[in-house]
């Protein structure tokens, strides 16, 4: 509690700033804000089944930010969880266009723009000025050059998610926070309505922009969690809690009315979540920052992904060291975790199995030559043909280089032909996915 009491107005109103998200200063690279996270996931696209394809909107919230992030690969965010809670369930592909510090009306410009397919300067977007770090006004600047880009992935997508609406309040809330709380109070009640107006018109704009650049795609949209615990105080809590729930009931009201322009919206509650948690499920008794935290973002991820699948999956980390030594990652092949009767091995950052292992995962028929010590895979029309100690493979007739070759291993009494699990997959057709964060891959036909 002393450290919520050494939290003064001004802190608290810095905390609630998104200004103060140095995402910059964290070393994130700009480059890699948008589209698929590569540096979180190895991925080999092969012609699989069409996958499920997501993209990511909205401001830091989306992007995942955490204080004291250092690189682009240590943030884990809600759509990251909701990219491999659609690996569950068939192939998939993520794509983030999230921005540091957006506003809803950045959000429509920012659509606009994909839509007439234009490129756009951070300053097209929206009024960065006031972020203290300039390299937020490159990321800025990154996003507004790939509008084409979003443009083909709106035109793709099967779900658009996002979280959008902090920023619209921001000096708003830092300007009541200077006040007593009692004339905080009077102050908001007199003002809030015309705020709530116009951050719910600016989000339709966004919506019918969305629409119709993603006719196919399912929108889904949170609600606001409140950006200050009870502890700073209870009666200005009670006031904000008012707030969060006018604003939902009118996204609600909003997803009535674009229903009637036949646009699918639907709102996922997350206020409830964070409720009474603020402490536990953000940093702000900790960093003085009210971005989730892990917790948080695990949070917001199940709330999206009950109301998509109606469930959710906990997958656990694996750990990638034991003993110092490397450890080979889970698998899941087709939604399901792989067990196998053989130990996964790891050689040079690849992952191994027993060759009928691989054959009893993917389905396919195995042969075994013996004079070649050849392994020849066979599922529908697709043929996959791997040689002991060769750092080739044959896949439909074509040779394929492979990193590390397949070798023989003494198991007990019996030699065993391990091969690379993720080379044979694709060859099979299957979509390999490597997510770093849970030492896990994800394997789908």
């Amino acid at each position: 509690m002393k450290k919520l009491k050494a939290l003064s107005v001004t802190a608290l109103a810095g905390a609630i700033a998104i200004s103060s998200f140095a995402v910059g200063a964290a070393g994130i690279p700009a480059a890699n804000a948008a589209g698929t996270v590569q540096s979180t996931t190895t991925q080999t696209q092969t012609s699989v089944s069409s996958p499920y394809r997501i993209v990511v909107l909205g401001d830091s919230v989306s992007v995942g930010y955490e204080p004291g992030v250092k690189d682009w690969s240590d943030i884990y965010g809600y759509g990251d969880r909701l990219y491999e809670q659609a690996l569950l369930h068939g192939p998939a592909e993520l794509s983030n266009y999230a921005v540091v510090g957006l506003t809803s009306e950045g959000l429509t410009n920012l659509l606009q723009g994909a839509k007439d397919k234009k490129k756009l300067t951070h300053s097209q977007i929206q009024d960065f000025t006031k972020f203290p770090d300039d390299r937020i006004i490159g990321l800025a600047d990154e996003i507004g050059a790939k509008t084409v880009a979003l443009n083909s992935a709106l035109a793709d997508s099967n779900l658009v998610a996002m979280t959008i609406g902090g920023n619209d309040f921001l000096d708003y809330i830092r300007s009541l926070l200077d006040l007593d709380p009692k004339d905080a109070a009077v102050k908001l009640n007199a003002e809030i309505d015309g705020k709530l107006n116009n951050y719910t018109d600016q989000v339709k704009k966004a919506i019918q922009l969305i629409h119709e650049l993603a006719p196919q795609a399912t929108i889904k949209l949170t609600d606001q969690y409140l950006p200050m615990p009870v502890q700073y105080d209870a009666a200005l809590y009670d006031q904000f809690i008012k707030v969060t729930d006018n604003l939902a009931d009118r996204l609600d009201q909003l997803a009535k009315e674009l229903d009637d322009e036949g646009i699918a919206v639907d709102v996922v509650p997350i206020r409830s979540l964070f409720a009474g948690k603020e402490m536990s499920l953000t940093h702000i008794f900790y960093d003085k920052d009210v971005h989730p935290n892990q917790q948080g973002y695990a949070a917001i991820a199940e709330q999206f992904s009950d109301a998509i699948w109606q469930s959710y999956t906990r997958i656990p980390a694996k750990d990638k060291l034991k003993n110092g030594q490397p450890v080979a990652p889970a698998i899941y092949i087709n939604g399901q975790a792989l067990t196998t009767p053989n130990q996964p091995m790891l050689r040079s950052s690849t992952t191994f199995l027993a060759l009928t292992d691989v054959a009893d995962a993917t389905g396919a028929q195995v042969k075994w030559d013996n004079k070649t010590k050849t392994a020849t895979f066979v599922k529908g029309a697709n043929t996959v043909s791997i040689t002991l100690g060769s750092k080739t493979m044959k896949v439909n007739g074509a040779a394929k280089a492979l990193a590390v070759p397949a070798y023989a291993q003494q198991v007990g009494s019996v030699s065993k032909t391990y091969v690379p699990l993720a080379a044979i997959a694709t060859g099979l057709q299957y979509q390999v996915v490597y997510r770093s964060h849970l030492n896990t891959a994800f394997i789908n036909s």
